[in-house]
């Protein structure tokens, strides 16, 4: 079994699951949204994405100059898909119209309708992050770093790169995008920063959790077989944190608003995720192989990207069906799951094209 195409799989199924939530319908979500605790499948593409990302990239650490050419090659790729994103979204949200009321307060996008222009530049410089265009930020900003992060680890610094890590999210939970308030004065703008409730110098630790894991998994062979008695305790803290979710959330409600923040809960609940399905990879793996998921897993960074987009339409539009009826948020979810396969299909038709071939070599691009 190729764990290129397990991981493919999974990050397949993680998309599947942030694609249904978003349209916010009230039955499949109640499925799908952090049915496992706290942490949603938002926490698990962020770590999942550090995870592969080591086990792809760490092969070049003995060239230095290879490793930062091909992960910052990948980090402008990252943020055009985020910025081409945002251009289709507000280029048809200023043809059609149609839910503006929706898009102003539910899809936090009210600076698009007050200055169109000045929101565009602020969205180039990261700090206008309208509804559902905030992922892959989070995405973004720990892969600048990561040449560093995997030249350290090489050398045995591990544990420097752990502490760093933390060390940024603890200055995260201080650190407000306030602070560019008077920047944005300096320059004169009507329109103030409008960035994700999700922290991005927070979010960074659950990259980072995957590349020192991914580093303990392949880098010094730790394969995580615990004895039973600690299984069967890990597992029991999982299914303690479900039962609690489920069946007392108030409970829970202290904890919620830490999503943000990658509050200690959300992590500890992350981990203890991260083991089930590690345990299911060994235990069910054909799961994580089924066509469709890998697929998408495969084109993930398209696939995502087209959600954006259409999600500002079809959620507006299906959500009075969606909240009355559990057939049509079951309908809603398996066609918007369905047109996922058309970005896969044109990625899939670009990377083997003569074309993108030519692409790569006009601006010398790594294939």
């Amino acid at each position: 079994m190729d764990r290129y195409t397990v991981y493919d799989g999974l990050r397949g199924w993680l998309l599947i699951i942030i694609t249904c939530n978003h349209l916010y319908g009230n039955f499949i979500p109640q499925i799908t949204r952090a049915p496992l605790g706290l942490v949603s499948a938002a926490e698990g593409f962020v770590f999942l994405s550090g995870f592969i990302a080591y086990l792809v990239y760490s092969r070049y650490s003995e060239d230095s100059a290879k490793l930062k050419t091909k992960i910052w090659r990948r980090c402008w790729t990252i943020y055009s898909f985020h910025i081409l994103a945002i251009t289709l979204t507000f280029t048809l949200v200023g043809i059609f119209p149609i839910y503006v009321s929706q898009w102003s307060g539910f899809f936090n996008a009210a600076n698009w309708f007050v200055s169109p222009t000045q929101s565009y530049f602020l969205a180039l410089l990261l700090l206008e992050q309208p509804g559902y265009h905030d992922i892959l930020v989070l995405y973004l900003v720990p892969m600048i770093l990561l040449p560093f992060a995997i030249r350290a680890i090489k050398r045995g610094n591990a544990t420097r790169v752990a502490a760093i890590t933390v060390f940024i999210w603890l200055m995260s939970q201080f650190v407000t995008m306030q602070w560019f308030t008077p920047l944005l004065e300096l320059l004169g703008l009507d329109v103030s920063t409008n960035v994700s409730y999700f922290n991005p110098f927070s979010w960074q630790i659950y990259f980072y959790m995957g590349v020192l894991l991914s580093y303990l998994k392949y880098d010094k062979n730790i394969k995580f077989s615990f004895p039973l008695g600690i299984k069967v305790f890990l597992l029991s803290l999982l299914g303690t944190i479900v039962v609690i979710k489920h069946t007392a959330p108030e409970l829970m409600q202290p904890y919620v608003y830490g999503s943000g923040s990658a509050s200690l809960v959300y992590q500890f609940n992350l981990l203890l995720v991260i083991y089930l399905f590690m345990l299911l990879m060994r235990s069910v793996p054909f799961v994580f192989t089924l066509k469709y998921p890998v697929f998408l897993g495969q084109h993930a960074l398209p696939v995502f990207s087209f959600h954006t987009i259409v999600i500002y339409f079809l959620q507006p539009f299906s959500q009075p069906y969606t909240l009355a009826y559990w057939y049509w948020d079951l309908l809603t979810c398996l066609f918007f799951l369905a047109l996922l396969a058309l970005p896969a299909k044109m990625d899939q038709i670009w990377q083997a094209s003569n074309l993108r071939n030519q692409f790569i070599q006009w601006y010398r691009l790594p294939s």
